[in-house]
C-alpha cells in the first residue's frame, strides 16, 4: 500500500477508500506537493503552503494554481471523513495538462518531549536537489536517505553540496547560532520552508541578527547551537552533527522554540466540530 493512511483520501474532490489508493494514485514526473500539519482540526499556515505550492509550479514553468478556500474546504472535509483533529495531510499535484489533485493523510511522526529536551542526532550527507526552491517529489533520494537514517539510528540528514556547503536537511531547514546571530543558507540554495519563514520573523522580533549565507562544512565547529525547522519537527534542537556536539540548552534556541509554540497555539485554538 502507498503513502495514504487512515480510511479515506480525495482525488479531484472525489472521496475514495484508502484501500484503492494504489489503483488511483499516479506518481508522474513532475509531481509537486505540500505537507500541512493539522492541529485541532485547523490546517496550520495553509495560506503560506498554498502560495508555495503555486510557486513550485511557476518555477517549473507550469501554468497551474490552486484556490486557497477550495483546498481549505477539502482538507476540512477530509479530516471530517477520517474523524481526526491532529495529523499531517499531503497535497500532490501532477498531470498538469489535466491536473490530478490528491489529498491524503500520511504517517505523522512527531518528535518526543525527550527529543525537544535533549536534541536529535544528525549526519552530513552529500546530496543535491534539482530546483531546490520547488517542492518536487524525488522518491529515489528520499528512500536512500531514509534507509541511511534508519540503519544509523539518526533523525535527519544534513545535505552538503559539491562545494562542501551545508544547504538544508533532507526534510527540514537548518539554522546555526553563534552569540546573538542566526546563520542559515541563502534562499536560492534551499526549499524555503514555512517554519523557516516564521522562525526568521520571530528572530527579528527577538532582536537577533540573521545571516543568510553559504555555510561551509569546515565552519560547523564554530557554532554554539543549531536546530531544525519543519512542519512536523517545528523547532527542534540538534545535539549532534556526526561528532560535533551542540548546546541544546542555548538560551536563544529556547526563546525561539517558546515563541514558535506560541505562534502555533495562537493560530490553532479553533476546533472544528465535525
Amino acid at each position: 500500500m502507498g503513502e495514504a493512511i487512515l480510511k479515506y483520501f480525495l482525488h479531484n474532490n472525489n472521496e475514495y477508500s484508502v484501500s484503492n489508493f494504489d489503483n488511483i494514485y499516479k506518481e508522474i514526473s513532475p509531481s509537486i506537493y505540500e505537507v500541512i500539519r493539522i492541529i485541532n482540526g485547523k490546517p496550520v499556515f495553509l495560506e503560506d503552503h498554498i502560495e508555495r505550492l503555486n510557486n513550485s509550479a511557476k518555477i517549473l514553468g507550469i501554468k497551474f494554481s490552486i484556490e486557497l478556500e477550495e483546498i481549505r474546504n477539502q482538507i476540512i472535509y477530509l479530516a471530517k471523513l477520517n474523524d481526526i483533529q491532529n495529523y499531517n495531510v499531503k497535497i500532490v499535484v501532477n498531470n498538469f495538462n489535466n491536473p490530478d489533485i490528491y489529498l491524503f493523510f500520511i504517517k505523522s511522526v512527531y518528535p518526543s518531549d525527550d527529543d525537544y529536551e535533549k536534541g536529535v542526532k544528525t549526519t552530513l550527507y552529500k546530496a543535491i536537489r534539482e530546483n531546490p526552491n520547488a517542492k518536487v517529489i524525488n522518491s529515489a533520494l528520499r528512500e536512500k536517505i531514509n534507509k541511511h537514517l534508519e540503519e544509523n539510528n539518526l533523525y535527519e540528514a544534513i545535505l552538503v553540496n559539491n562545494f562542501d556547503e551545508i544547504t538544508e536537511g533532507s526534510r527540514s531547514n537548518i539554522f546555526f547560532i553563534k552569540k546573538n546571530t542566526l546563520y542559515t543558507a541563502p534562499k536560492e540554495d534551499v526549499l524555503v520552508g514555512i517554519t523557516r519563514i516564521k522562525v526568521i520573523e520571530i528572530a527579528k522580533k527577538l532582536g537577533l541578527d540573521i545571516v543568510e549565507d553559504k555555510i561551509k562544512v569546515s565552519q560547523i565547529s564554530e557554532f554554539e547551537a543549531c536546530f531544525l525547522t519543519g512542519t512536523s519537527p517545528k523547532v527542534l534542537p540538534i545535539s549532534n552533527i556526526d561528532d560535533y556536539i551542540y548546546n541544546v540548552g542555548n538560551a536563544i534556541l529556547k526563546s525561539i522554540m517558546t515563541e514558535y509554540d506560541k505562534l502555533i497555539n495562537a493560530g490553532s485554538h479553533i476546533t472544528y466540530n465535525f
